[in-house]
């Protein structure tokens, strides 16, 4: 296969493109995001429930968000349909900083309006460090960002 590569770079931006016999390739990146950027990082855990709302039909949902209490769309999410729980989560491809991460059993799933949002009457939920921002340092991931899910109503156990 041959390929013939471009690149330009202009101030701010690098552009990559790539002719090859299969088609056209092609790439752009803000250079602020490549030079000397620190390498995407993860955070993990694990989510811990022992209420009744985990049950088939009902999904797992798990966000990260750049405030607390989150406000705003969060910087990535999850929405797990098939679950046990205790269940291991991850994210990766986080700079490093500051993030927050909470879950939620989403109880009723046909309000399509509000699918994997917080209704704090009815679904259970939690946070990571029970709200405590979640430290993502150069170099090094975050592991036990666990979450423990509590319902209005019940205590966690």
């Amino acid at each position: 296969m041959r390929s013939n590569h471009l690149v330009r770079v202009t101030e701010r931006w690098l552009f990559i493109a790539t002719l090859a016999s299969t088609g056209l390739w092609f790439a752009c990146a803000s250079l602020d995001d490549t030079v000397g950027a620190a390498a995407p990082e993860t955070i993990s855990g694990t989510i811990y429930y022992s209420g009744n709302a985990a049950a088939p039909g009902r999904p797992l949902a798990i966000a990260v968000y750049a405030s607390f209490p989150p406000s705003g769309p969060p910087l990535a999410t999850q929405f797990i349909e098939r679950y046990t729980l205790p269940f291991r989560y991850e994210f990766t491809g986080l700079r490093p900083g500051r993030y927050y991460v909470g879950a939620l059993i989403d109880i009723d799933r046909m309000d399509t309006r509000h699918a994997g949002m917080l209704n704090r009457a009815r679904d259970p939920f939690g946070y990571a460090g029970k709200g405590a921002p979640v430290e993502l340092r150069v170099d090094r991931g975050t592991t036990g960002a666990d979450i423990t899910l509590v319902a209005e109503g019940e205590s966690a156990k």
